[in-house]
C-alpha cells in the first residue's frame, strides 16, 4: 500500500526558466534556451499564490539558471510575502554581490551552488563554458559569508568526475566549512549532450557510495556530506549515506515539480512521460488533489516491481528506488539498477 499524499506538497522544485548561460553535459532539463511558452510574471505570481494557498512550506527556485530570469527576485519576494520559505540553486555565473544582497534582503533560506570538479578545466568542460569554475568558486565564497540557514554545494557524478571527489572534498573543506555537500548520480536525458558510456556502472556506484559513507564520518566537523535520493538503499555495510530514512520515491506524495511553462510533474528531474497537467488549464490545487494523478507512486503496489526489484523482500518499503533514475538507466520506472541491498544480497548468495 502506497503512502497517503500530504494535503500540500512538502517541498516544491520550480524551474522558473529553462534559459541558462551554461550548457552542462548532464543537465536533466536540457537547459539553454528559454521555453517559447514560459509563464509570464503575472502567471508566475498566480503560481506563487496557489502554492501559498495550498500550504506549501518551501519552494526551491531552479532552472535552467534561475538568475537568468530578470524578475526572479520578484517571485521570491511574492513567495516570502506569503510565508513560503525560498531556496535558490545556481551555477554561480551570475551570483554577484547584487544577487547576494537580494538573497539576504528577501530572507532566502538556502543557496546551492553546483560544482563538478576541483580542476577548473574539467569543470569548465563539463559545463561547456570557460570560466564557469572560477564563477562557481566565487559564488561559494559569497555564500560562505552569508548568514543563511542552509548553504549547499551540489555535485553530479559520472565516470568523468568520479576520480575528482577527494579533491573536491579537500577544496570544500577549505572553502566552504559548514556547508552541506550534496552528491548525486548523473543520468542521461540527452544523448547528444551526455554520452551514455559516461554513466556510472555498478562498480562506479559502489565506489561513490563507499566514498560518501567514509567522508560523512571523516568530515563531520567540516562538511555535511550526503547522498541524495538516487543513492541507497537499505545497506547493512554502508548505512551512512544520508540523514533520512528511505521510504520510497516521494514524487507526487511529498514533492512537486513545476516547469517554466506550467507543466506539473512529481519531481523536476522527471521526463515528459511524468507530466500530470498544466497550471494554465487546471489549478494547482486541482492537479495535486486529483485522485488519478501521480499514479506511479500513489497507486503503487509491489507487483509493479520489475527486473532486479521484482520479488525483493523490501519491495513494500523501498517501492523500487528513484523513479527517474530507474527509468533513465533501465527503461522501467520500477527497476532501480544500483541498489545496495540487492548488491549485498547477491554477493552473499555468490559466497554460498
Amino acid at each position: 500500500m502506497s503512502p497517503i499524499p500530504l494535503e500540500a506538497p512538502l517541498y516544491v522544485l520550480w524551474e522558473i526558466t529553462l534559459a541558462c548561460n551554461l550548457r552542462c553535459r548532464h543537465c536533466a532539463a536540457g537547459a539553454g534556451i528559454a521555453r517559447a511558452d514560459e509563464l509570464t510574471l503575472s502567471e508566475a505570481f498566480g503560481v506563487c499564490d496557489a502554492l501559498a494557498d495550498l500550504g506549501t512550506p518551501a519552494v526551491c527556485l531552479m532552472g535552467g539558471e534561475p538568475l537568468v530570469r530578470k524578475d526572479w527576485f520578484r517571485l521570491a519576494d511574492r513567495l516570502r510575502a506569503r510565508g513560503v520559505e525560498v531556496g535558490l540553486i545556481t551555477n554561480g555565473w551570475n551570483f554577484n554581490s547584487k544577487a547576494a544582497d537580494t538573497v539576504q534582503r528577501l530572507d532566502i533560506c538556502q543557496v546551492g551552488v553546483s560544482l563538478d570538479a576541483a580542476d577548473p578545466a574539467l569543470h569548465d568542460r563539463m559545463r561547456n563554458r570557460s570560466g564557469a569554475h572560477a564563477r562557481a568558486l566565487s559564488a561559494i565564497r559569497r555564500v560562505a559569508e552569508m548568514p543563511l540557514t542552509y548553504r549547499t554545494v551540489i555535485t553530479s557524478v559520472s565516470r568523468t568526475n568520479l576520480p575528482e571527489l577527494n579533491k573536491i572534498c579537500d577544496l570544500l573543506a577549505e572553502l566552504a566549512p559548514g556547508f552541506t555537500w550534496m552528491i548525486n548520480i548523473s543520468s542521461c536525458h540527452d544523448a547528444e549532450r551526455f554520452d551514455p558510456k559516461d554513466l556510472l556502472d555498478e562498480n562506479g556506484f559502489l565506489t561513490l557510495a563507499r566514498f560518501i559513507h567514509r567522508k560523512r564520518k571523516e568530515m563531520a566537523d567540516r562538511l555535511q556530506v550526503t547522498g541524495t535520493h538516487d543513492l541507497g538503499y537499505y545497506s547493512k555495510e554502508l548505512p551512512e549515506l544520508h540523514d533520512f530514512q528511505w521510504t520510497g520515491c516521494l514524487a507526487g506524495l511529498q514533492t512537486l515539480g513545476i516547469r517554466s511553462n506550467g507543466d506539473i510533474t512529481g519531481c523536476l528531474v522527471m521526463d515528459d512521460t511524468f507530466i500530470e497537467g498544466n497550471v494554465r488549464q487546471r489549478t494547482l490545487a486541482d492537479l495535486w488533489a486529483d485522485p488519478d494523478a501521480f499514479a506511479y507512486n500513489r497507486r503503487f503496489t509491489v507487483d509493479m516491481l520489475q527486473g532486479a526489484c521484482a520479488g525483493c523482500d523490501l519491495g513494500e518499503q523501498c517501492r523500487g528506488g528513484c523513479r527517474d533514475h530507474a527509468l533513465s538507466f533501465t527503461g522501467s520506472r520500477y527497476n532501480y539498477p544500483f541498489c545496495l541491498h540487492r548488491i549485498e544480497r547477491d554477493a552473499q548468495r555468490t559466497k554460498r
